[in-house]
């Protein structure tokens, strides 16, 4: 057995190393702002003209919190499992 837990692989995944997210919330941090830019898009350019400014604002504004809270939610469940005191 060595010494190094690097060289026995110990550390190479998720499941053994605390600080090591899983791949899923990556794609997810990087899919989701993604598809909220292109709904916000396709919102202005075709459905907006029917709605007044102020509804326009809220709209996007709401979804905004929806991205944030689903971002959050799948981020915290990483972050609770974080010892970030003294040993």
């Amino acid at each position: 057995m060595s010494a190094n837990p690097v060289a026995e692989g110990r550390f190479g995944t998720s499941r053994t190393h605390p600080m090591r997210p899983e791949g899923w919330r990556i794609v997810l941090s990087i899919v989701l702002p993604t598809v909220w830019l292109s709904f916000t898009l396709l919102y202005v350019g075709f459905w907006a003209p029917s709605f007044s400014l102020f509804q326009s604002v809220i709209v996007v504004l709401v979804s905004v919190i929806v991205l944030a809270g689903v971002l959050g939610a799948a981020w915290a469940s990483f972050g609770l499992r974080q010892h970030f005191g003294p040993p």
